[in-house]
């Protein structure tokens, strides 16, 4: 599962396999959907950034969208 901590605070941000984020950070967890809404836990904010580069939707690979990367 992609996860990833943050640079300033040290929260880390982890994507579960229901899409939602857990984030911990200074012995408190929360999760979150992508777009920052708190689904539960005793922490009630994360990054949004955050949130979104992690599982918020993501673009198709150059080869997915039917272009060819030109070098």
């Amino acid at each position: 599962m992609p996860r990833l901590q943050h640079p300033m605070n040290g929260a880390m941000y982890t994507v579960r396999a229901d899409g939602l984020v857990e984030v911990e950070n200074n012995g408190l967890t929360g999760v979150f959907t992508w777009d920052g809404r708190h689904d539960s836990g005793e922490l009630t904010y994360a990054d949004p950034h955050m949130l979104v580069w992690l599982a918020g939707p993501q673009l198709p690979d150059a080869a997915d969208d039917g272009r060819k990367h030109r070098g």
